[in-house]
Order: structure tokens, then sequence, then C-alpha cells
């Protein structure tokens, strides 16, 4: 009797041991995010996209594109940036983030006169830092919200030097 009890023992305290010892692989195949804003491209008219390439954990690059559509074809605005991610999951939850906007938009000269006023198209670039947060759904679907301000570096334009980049997406992780 006491050798099945010392047996019964020893399996018991033996496989608690294999229990503890488990180790979870999971698989990150999937480092690239494509998103849209839709609100934005209803409300604006503007295409407001983003592409990011998941470096690791923590770290991804990517680039955000607002392209003005229709009566606001006058904007574009190219920003690539970098991302340090914050959460405890893989490449999601609150992140900080570093861009270079490039911006190229029409420069309008006011004017009392009734006569057209020439407009003049002109590219600046600029840094800003943002924030905001990612989160990964149910079968590779992502929703993000964040937002950032930069400024336009050597620009002494009629408009305001600052520019914003923002994104309230919807998107798909591949």
């Amino acid at each position: 009797m006491r050798k099945n009890l010392l047996l019964i023992c020893l399996l018991c305290i033996s496989g608690a041991l294999f229990a503890q010892d488990s180790t979870r692989t999971v698989s990150y195949e999937r480092k690239n995010d494509v998103l849209i804003d839709p609100i934005f491209l209803i409300a604006a008219p503007a295409l407001n996209a983003s592409y990011e390439r998941i470096l690791n954990a923590d770290y991804g690059v990517g680039v955000h594109a607002l392209l003005g559509l229709g009566a606001m074809d006058e904007i574009v605005q190219i920003s690539p940036y970098a991302r340090m991610y914050l959460g405890q999951r893989y490449a999601s939850g609150f992140f900080l983030e570093a861009f270079f906007p490039i911006t190229s938009s029409e420069e309008y000269e006011e004017s009392f006169e009734k006569e057209n006023t020439p407009s003049t198209r002109e590219t600046t670039f600029g840094f800003g830092v943002g924030m905001g947060g990612k989160w990964v759904l149910k079968k590779n679907i992502i929703f993000e919200i964040g937002g950032g301000v930069g400024r336009r570096l050597f620009y002494d334009g009629p408009n305001e030097p600052l520019v914003g980049k923002w994104m309230l997406g919807v998107g798909y992780k591949f």
C-alpha cells in the first residue's frame, strides 16, 4: 500500500513539474498592417491611409498618407514614421511615434480685388511626435486611434507652420 501511495505521489509531482514547464510558441508571421480612416474619407473627402511594417514586439516603421479628394485636392501629406509600442502584447497597445511630414499644398494669396489670385504649390518637410493606441481584434482586424502634431521646418509661407497627423482607422494585418 505504501509503495502504491509513493508511486501515485511521484506521478503527481512529475506531472506537475512537466505541466509548469510547457512553453507556448506563438507565431508572429503577420508583420504588415494596412489601415484606412473611413470617417475622414466620408466627411472630408480625403484618403487617410497608413502602412506599417512590424520590426519586433516593440518597434515598427511605416508611412502615413493624407491625399485630398475633390474640393480638398490641394492637400497632400506623406509622413514616414517610427513607432515604439509600450503594451504587453506583440506590437499593439499604447504607442509613441516620431514622424517626418512631407507636405505639399497650394498657397493662396489673400486679396480684396475681384480678380483671381494666383496660387503657388509649396512642398515642405518637418518633424513631429504623436501617440495613440492599436488593438488587434479577431481574424487579424486592426483598430487604431492616434494623432500627433509637427512643425514645418524652414517654412515662411502665409499658412500656419504646424501640421497634424491623425488616424481613426480600421485595417487588416497580413
